[in-house]
């Protein structure tokens, strides 16, 4: 799969609905100060242009707005640490991600490690959205976007759900993680094959197998949302329930519905008008819009700044 064919915007079905209304612009509300505006604006990120990819790249990894932040400020720390390392302008962006990526596992292994760690310590009540919630919205002196007076937190807390549901996409429910990544990285993220190969470390035929067996699958599961559409079938609409036609795609529904289209002749004749036009399976990339997550840049920064007094602890990478 090339570069080129990730570049087409056009979505045909399945992923548009799952994202739900779309925030608004600028999330530094949620972490603001009631409302005060800075005397004066601060000056930009170096690495402004990648700042929502990587915010979303690390949100989808680790699905946790906060974790998502602190690790977002942790790259930019290290890139303004070693500048001599930051690559020309045609490989910098590969860098940054192979950067998040690399600060995202070792998160994920830290996060491993102290679950298995707490099973001979006394548990300690994991914090709700609420108590995560900046003071000023938990005392409600705050206002997020659209909310209402005293009802801060709530809003900070629906946001973040509407930020993890941008992140859906029920055409690759059936991809395996390493596929999964590499869709996000190539059809989200709009990474080439070489800078694809960069981020994940491999050689690039490798990295346009991944991608390739992963376009099958998209086009499988996209097959069986047509199918599901099209409402003929009694057994597909026993296996999807009664509903208005959308469908929450988990990865054992459509594995059942690719199952059943195999089986089925007429959902199989469905699923063959849907595919002959399209290109053979694998070759002809990926259409699809997948919408970026705005970066909370005033946390971002005081991330940067609080990770400034942990810098000795923690190695970077080599």
């Amino acid at each position: 799969m090339s570069s080129s064919n990730q570049e087409s915007p056009a979505q045909r079905t399945g992923a548009h609905r799952a994202h739900g209304r779309t925030p608004p612009e600028g999330p530094d509300a949620l972490g603001g100060s009631g409302g005060e505006q800075p005397s004066q604006s601060p000056p930009p990120f170096r690495h402004e242009p990648y700042l929502d990819g990587l915010f979303t790249y690390c949100l989808s990894v680790l699905c946790d707005h906060d974790a998502a932040t602190d690790v977002l400020a942790e790259v930019l720390a290290v890139a303004e640490r070693y500048p001599g390392r930051c690559p020309d302008e045609g490989d910098r962006r590969a860098w940054l991600y192979a950067l998040a990526r690399w600060a995202c596992l070792r998160r994920l292994a830290e996060h491993r490690r102290s679950r298995a760690g707490a099973h001979s310590a006394r548990r300690t009540p994991e914090r709700s959205d609420a108590e995560r919630a900046p003071q000023e919205y938990r005392s409600g002196t705050g206002s997020a976007p659209g909310s209402g007076s005293g009802s801060g937190f709530l809003d900070v807390s629906a946001y973040r759900r509407t930020e993890l549901a941008r992140l859906a996409w029920p055409e690759a429910a059936g991809t395996t993680p390493a596929q999964r990544e590499a869709l996000e990285l190539a059809v989200r993220h709009r990474l080439g094959v070489p800078e694809l190969a960069a981020v994940l470390g491999t050689p690039p035929v490798l990295a346009r197998e991944l991608l390739a067996g992963a376009a099958c699958e998209v086009e499988r599961t996209r097959a069986a949302l047509a199918v599901v559409e099209t409402g003929g079938c009694p057994s597909v609409s026993r296996l999807t329930g009664e509903g208005d036609g959308q469908v929450l795609l988990s990865t054992t529904l459509r594995a059942e519905l690719v199952r059943h289209v195999d089986d089925c002749p007429r959902c199989r004749r469905v699923a063959e008008r849907v595919n002959a036009a399209a290109p053979w399976p694998g070759t002809g990339g990926i259409d699809a819009a997948l919408p970026l997550v705005p970066a909370p840049r005033t946390a971002v920064r005081a991330a940067m700044v609080r990770s400034g007094g942990r810098r000795g602890r923690r190695p970077g990478p080599r």
